[in-house]
């Protein structure tokens, strides 16, 4: 009789995990790919991808924005998992991945006429350069922050990051995106976007950085991840994937 009762608790508890809702974690300011519209909704590729996926499975997926600091400490914990999460030795032995969905462009920003010659990440030699605390902008960036090439300024606002670069208090900012994404991120605030003209991309990017979703090897959802990865493949070859985050 307790060999019966054990079964039904297991079939019980699969299925109320199916049922369950997912937290998958993400940072606010990570245009295209993670952000908060003028609304305070979550947008970007990355939500409209999580949304499909919902459509195509029945996953119940709750998005939790953030600043990337808290969702990665919270992913950390193994509270959820995180999405638009990079690659890096580190990373790769705690947390399990899905296939890229995305390849983030990452470019530096500077101030009109505090233009300078860039080729790659060692032009950045003693600048002071804005970054969003925590955040991975490729294999090596990473080894230039930590040799301490350039002078690293964490910040976790663009608003912040900006009005420094505006006032002549760093360099050049890193960040992820293109002229729009730099638009949407000076539209939030009156005074940068009065300004916009004073902020110019170089030409060279710095990198392209795909990007992930990751769930900490202790919560075991490689199987969810497997199932993510077919969604991915098909709104890549349906041609879906790339209208999201418009």
């Amino acid at each position: 009789m307790k060999y019966i009762v054990l079964f039904i608790y297991l079939i019980f508890m699969v299925a109320n995990c199916h049922s369950a809702e997912l937290t998958i974690f993400a940072n606010e300011e990570y245009r295209p790919i993670t952000y908060k519209d003028q609304h305070g909704l979550a947008s970007g590729v990355a939500s409209d991808l999580l949304k499909y996926h919902e459509q195509r499975t029945g996953n119940k997926i709750k998005l939790e924005m953030s600043t990337w600091r808290r969702a990665y400490g919270l992913a950390l914990k193994g509270q959820g998992g995180i999405i638009g999460l990079s690659k890096t030795a580190e990373r790769l032995s705690i947390f399990d991945y899905s296939e890229s969905f995305y390849d983030a462009l990452v470019v530096v920003v500077v101030k009109k006429g505090s233009e300078f010659p860039f080729y790659s990440v060692n032009d950045l030699k003693g600048k002071r350069v804005g970054i969003t605390n925590g955040v991975s902008y490729g294999k090596e960036f990473d080894i230039a922050l930590g040799k301490e090439l350039f002078i690293a300024d964490f910040n976790y606002s663009f608003t912040g990051m900006f009005k420094k670069l505006l006032y002549g208090r760093i360099d050049c900012i890193v960040m992820a995106g293109g002229r729009r994404e730099l638009l949407q991120i000076l539209n939030v605030n009156p005074e940068l976007l009065a300004n916009q003209n004073q902020f110019v991309i170089l030409a060279k990017p710095l990198a392209h950085d795909p990007v992930y979703l990751g769930f900490h090897k202790s919560l075991g959802m490689k199987q969810f991840l497997t199932q993510f990865n077919k969604t991915i493949k098909e709104a890549k070859s349906s041609g879906t994937l790339s209208k999201f985050g418009d």
